[in-house]
C-alpha cells in the first residue's frame, strides 16, 4: 500500500494504535521572540499539527481529504520548537505534507 501525498513523492504518516498515538516530529530553531505560522496539508482522522517546547500552538482535523491548516505561535527566547503530527489513539494513520513556517 502506497502512502497518500499531497504533492511530491513522499509523505509524513503517522500511525496510531489502539493503546498507543502515533507522531512525528522535528526540533527547529528559528529566531527567537518572533511570531510565526506553521502551516501544512493533512489527512485522517484526528490529525493533530502543532508545535511545544519554547512555543506552544496546534489545530486539529477529521478529514478523509487533504485539508490545510495553520498554526499561529510565538518563539521563546531560544527560539527553539518542536514542530509534531499526531494521531489519536486507535484512529488508523494521518498523514501530513507540504509544512512550512513563515
Amino acid at each position: 500500500m502506497s502512502t497518500p501525498v499531497h504533492s511530491g513523492s513522499y509523505a509524513l504518516q503517522a500511525a496510531a494504535g489502539p493503546a498507543q498515538t502515533g507522531q512525528c516530529a522535528q526540533t527547529v530553531t528559528l529566531a527567537p521572540n518572533k511570531a510565526y505560522t506553521l502551516s501544512g496539508w493533512v489527512q485522517g482522522n484526528y490529525a493533530y499539527v502543532g508545535v511545544s517546547g519554547g512555543a506552544t500552538g496546534s489545530t486539529w482535523t477529521n478529514a478523509s481529504g487533504w485539508t490545510k491548516v495553520t498554526v499561529p505561535f510565538t518563539t521563546g527566547a531560544s527560539g527553539t520548537v518542536t514542530v509534531y503530527l499526531h494521531g489519536w489513539y486507535g484512529q488508523g494513520s494521518v498523514y501530513g505534507d507540504d509544512f512550512s513556517i513563515a
